[in-house]
């Protein structure tokens, strides 16, 4: 399996969770703790892992403001092709979320 296809997978496989659970799991991570369930623990490490690989800047106040700023806008214009409905998850969103789940520390026992 090539590497792409293993993001792919390890990201379907958070996806594929209950809202619920991703919802606990980032709750849990604001206060820097892990979900007790270990499944959805390690599902979650592995995708903060693809959503903020090791290495990879951590963008700055200034700049997520920026990027939230084009990402409502790009939202009123209709730039984004997705309707209002179900608007996606910005990524610094994404990124603030999996700091938050690696600086909680691997799940394990």
């Amino acid at each position: 399996m090539d590497e792409a296809a293993a993001r792919q997978q390890v990201l379907q496989r958070w996806w594929d969770l209950p809202k619920r659970a991703r919802r606990d799991v980032h709750r849990l991570s604001r206060t820097g703790r892990r979900h007790p369930d270990q499944d959805v623990a390690w599902t979650a490490w592995r995708w903060a892992e693809v959503a903020l690989p090791p290495g990879s800047p951590e963008p700055g106040r200034l700049r997520n403001l920026v990027s939230a700023a084009g990402f409502w806008l790009a939202i009123a214009a209709g730039l984004d092709g997705a309707g209002a409905h179900d608007p996606p998850v910005p990524h610094w969103l994404n990124r603030r979320r999996a700091r938050r789940i690696l600086r909680a520390g691997p799940p394990v026992s």
